[in-house]
């Protein structure tokens, strides 16, 4: 067999992901795991020779078996390693209250982040009091001070903080905050697997104190400030007042430190399809790696000695970067690949891979879940079985037969008449071409000698090509998976970019290290590493703007399964130069389908729904009438730039509202509302108009603010057209009646606008209606109530929040909904919803939904009533009790998605 480590990591890995989430003992699993391995060794302890082929393929099984039941238990036993007082674990039984400021007591991970607007402190807890209760505890804590907009100098500056300092904080903190609707990225999760279960903001900095005494490891204290220094060092010879776009991006590519780039250059990298560059990872530790090889190959040390400091010094390099998952891994991949070297003649990238992969995955089973983890290996996967292979069929043989091109007598010893014939055109040309070469003696030698060059880039531009092609092939697919869109710039963009990032990075790397010890000389050697910087950075702003990178919808289950399978069968029939078309004809069908997304939105055309989306402090709502027609009110806030070009606060648009329609599958919106001119119902929509095409936008009487002008102004260099809408009116969609209820036509807003501009909104279905009032207040739902207006509805959109002065009695008493869905903030500033509010609620509303607790809440109203269901309530919270239980709920789950 020729991966045999593969298969083994493969069966690994399924058992990692099939058991997750499943309550089966991991004993049990354990004891499952050691008895298949022990049938698998008594099988083979007959003499190889005597081995009937059938016992070997039992054998085999049994080992796939074994590793599949070892990942099993590996993903409980990881759960179960857990100890109880981790924070997260006290938090999840109620032991720690944090709705009061906590004191805290911990040491730092990490040396203090420092942003250009915030000093970012990751904590290693060692206690928390509250509520006059001190709870010994441990798991990371996640501290941030943001600087005031305008320097006082009563203000005391933040104590010089390094690694493993211990402090002492009173600060409020909650667990990270994540937004719960499909389609959204789980940050919570997302932390917690880098260790971080908490978050919070340092008011002051008298409020943080330092401890006596230091934790941590002394090593890794000192790395860190060597690290520190780097990062000064490289702010001398790179300065960022004359180079800032180079600093930032050397800083991001040699040491990790993305925290100073601005959401501008970022989203240029994201859009040319170029963003790994910034992020350490596999591409800069091989250029690491094959720089150092080389540089000691030329110092004539011999293979033990060249790999043993190749690998320590890609272990010191994990240990000083600052983003450490990636870095490992492909420290992991490229120390196997190297060692590999020394004990076999020929090794398949695949076996040192498949290796890595199975080690890392025993150290840290949670990656397995991480998108980075599926681009690392991917990446690398894809290199061994298809781009390999055809460098060794195409521009290989070509590039072997280049040396030693003055010597005729080694033309025999070639294998194959192509290489033969390129060695005879090559110096036919130059001696055609002596003439060129008038700078030499020997004219036509130098010709031979600038023709080879001239071929061998030419062979490595085409290698490099394969390569990205075959990256490219799996990278459609993740993409679409994970961040819903398409860049095809991305092929032509690596083409450029990585060229320049194998020079860049050694490069750079010597020159900062050549500072240390002669600050002259490392300025004059960064010289020509920014200079590729600015040409990189150059490539990436006009690939960047370039109309080739699309959002789309994620692909159905289905079409993922097939399309895996096409990339397998792809690498299959390359491995066996046979049916490669049809393999490549089949992959390229599935691409097709991936990038246009041929499926109708699911939506359900039986039924109304509305979907009030966790957008934070905000709102959002996503409604899909029977006919089809589907529209978006609100679209959530937005960051703030609170300092130039760099922007503080959730991205709702982005991050939420458009990943949220993605994963419904539409690919337009029929109307798109604004209920009022407010930040945190505006300022996400800059961001679905970018993504979808809108056939109308739907706003009340307009105010005069700048911000909603120039929202307008995108909308109509858009062609969108733009429809004002007032009290009395009414229209059908389809079989639904809209009516509006608020503002009059005849209002003439305030400067800036208010909560009582907003469009009130009922939509009523077969004797069933829903109730948007957006964020009006008490004086206006007085004046609806005794206007006697028809407010009756069985959902209530509850108005402003649950601020105090919205839902009073006697609105609440003329709605009388069944159910009431509040969108508000976890933690918001403003204490929504208020206490007052939530008794009012509970005395006329039936059941009361809360996005902040609840996750996005789907109502459905069809010909037998309104049905409710939330995003917290369509997750289950415990384990499975079994592998069968997960497999059949998945089964349903499925089901479901593929009605709807």
């Amino acid at each position: 067999m020729r991966f045999p480590v593969l298969w083994l990591a493969l069966a690994y890995a399924a058992g990692l992901a099939l058991f997750n989430g499943v309550e089966e003992s991991s004993h049990i699993l354990f004891l499952l795991a050691t008895l298949a391995a022990l049938l698998g060794a008594a099988l083979l302890r007959v003499r190889p020779s005597r081995v009937e082929q059938g016992r070997l393929h039992l054998a085999l099984a049994c080992a796939l078996t074994g590793f599949f039941f070892l990942g099993s238990a590996t993903i409980g036993l990881s759960t179960a390693a857990v100890e109880a007082e981790r924070i997260d674990r006290l938090l999840a039984v109620g032991e720690i209250d944090l709705s009061e400021a906590v004191r805290v007591v911990g040491w730092l991970r990490r040396a203090p982040v420092q942003k250009p607007f915030a000093t970012v402190y990751d904590l290693e807890l060692e206690s928390l009091e509250t509520g006059g209760r001190r709870h010994s505890t441990s798991g990371g804590a996640r501290l941030t001070y943001f600087f005031p907009p305008e320097p006082e100098p009563s203000i005391p500056p933040l104590p010089a903080l390094r690694y493993g300092d211990r402090v002492e904080v009173l600060a409020r903190m909650h667990p990270p905050a994540t937004f719960r609707n499909p389609g959204s990225f789980d940050r919570k999760t997302f932390l917690a697997r880098r260790g971080i279960f908490l978050e919070g903001t340092l008011r002051a900095p008298e409020l943080l104190r330092q401890l006596p005494h230091t934790r941590g490891h002394a090593a890794l204290g000192w790395i860190y400030d060597l690290r520190v220094k780097l990062l000064a060092q490289l702010d001398r010879i790179v300065p960022p007042e004359t180079r800032p776009n180079q600093n930032v991006v050397l800083r991001a590519m040699l040491l990790g430190d993305r925290s100073l780039l601005s959401h501008r250059l970022g989203d240029q990298f994201r859009l040319s399809g170029a963003y790994h560059v910034l992020v350490v990872s596999g591409l800069h530790v091989a250029v690491i790696a094959v720089f150092l090889f080389w540089l000691m190959r030329r110092l004539a040390l011999n293979e033990w000695v060249t790999t043993c400091a190749t690998i320590a010094a890609l272990v010191f390099y994990l240990l000083l970067v600052e983003d450490r998952p990636p870095v490992e891994r492909a420290v992991w991949m490229v120390s196997l690949y190297l060692v590999a070297r020394l004990l076999f003649r020929e090794v398949h990238l695949a076996n040192p891979l498949a290796l890595a992969a199975l080690l890392v995955l025993s150290l840290h089973p949670s990656w397995l879940f991480d998108a980075s983890f599926h681009f690392s290996f991917g990446a690398v996967f894809l290199i061994a079985f298809l781009a390999l292979p055809w460098i060794e069929r195409t521009s290989s043989p070509y590039r072997d037969a280049l040396g030693f091109l003055d010597a005729a007598e080694r033309d025999d010893q070639l294998l194959t008449p192509r290489q033969v014939q390129l060695r005879y055109d090559l110096r036919a040309l130059a001696e055609l071409g002596s003439g060129l070469a008038f700078w030499a003696k020997d004219k036509e030698r130098a010709a031979r000698r600038l023709l080879v060059r001239l071929v061998w880039s030419g062979l490595r531009v085409w290698e490099l090509f394969l390569l990205s092609f075959a990256i490219h092939l799996g990278f459609v697919l993740l993409t679409a998976i994970y961040f819903k869109r398409v860049v095809w710039i991305g092929l032509l963009t690596n083409i450029l970019v990585v060229p320049l990032v194998g020079f860049i990075v050694p490069l750079a790397l010597a020159a900062l290290l050549l500072s240390l010890v002669w600050p002259l000389a490392g300025a004059l050697a960064a010289w020509p590493a920014s200079l590729l910087v600015s040409w990189l950075l150059f490539v990436v702003d006009k690939l960047g703007g370039q109309a080739v990178s699309y959002g789309i919808p994620p692909p159905p289950g289905g079409v993922i399964l097939l399309y895996v399978g096409a990339l397998v069968l792809l690498a299959v029939a390359v491995a066996h130069r046979r049916h490669q078309r049809w393999a490549g004809l089949a992959l390229a069908t599935l691409i097709l389908v991936v990038v246009t997304h041929p499926f109708p939105p699911r939506t359900d055309e039986t039924v109304l729904e509305i979907t009030v989306l966790d957008v934070g402090q905000g709102d959002a709502l996503f409604l899909a009438f029977p006919n089809g027609e589907t529209w978006l009110v609100d679209g959530g806030r937005g960051p703030v730039e609170i300092r130039a070009g760099y922007l503080v606060g959730a991205a709702v648009g982005e991050t939420v509202v458009t990943p949220f329609l993605r994963s419904r599958g539409l690919k337009r919106l029929d109307r798109l509302w604004l209920t009022h001119a407010h930040h945190d119902h505006m300022a996400g929509l800059a961001a679905v108009l970018k993504e979808f095409p809108v056939s109308s936008f739907n706003v009340g009487p307009s105010p005069e603010s700048q911000r909603y002008q120039e929202l307008l102004a995108n909308v109509r260099a858009r062609g969108i057209p733009i429809q004002e809408h007032g009290r009395g009116e009414r229209f059908t969609v389809g079989d639904v009646e809209v009516e509006v209820f608020w503002p009059p036509a005849e209002l003439s807003p305030r400067r800036p606008p208010s909560n009582n501009d907003s469009l009130v909104l009922r939509l009523c279905w077969d004797g069933t209606c829903v109730l948007l009032p957006g964020d009006i207040e008490a004086d206006i739902e007085l004046k609806l109530t005794q206007a006697g207006v028809p407010l009756a509805a069985t959902m209530l959109k509850v108005p402003h929040h649950g601020g105090r002065n919205a839902a009073s009695g006697e609105f609440m008493a003329a709605v009388a909904p069944a159910t009431a869905i509040l969108s508000v903030g976890a933690n918001n500033p403003f204490g929504h919803p208020f206490e007052e509010v939530l008794e009012r609620l509970g005395a006329h509303a039936g059941r009361v939904y809360r996005t902040d607790r609840d996750g996005s809440v789907t109502v459905r109203v069809g010909e037998d009533g309104l049905h409710v269901r939330s995003y917290r309530e369509q997750r289950r919270a415990q384990p499975y009790p079994n592998l069968w239980a997960k497999l059949v709920a998945c089964a349903r789950r499925l089901a479901s998605l593929e009605s709807h």
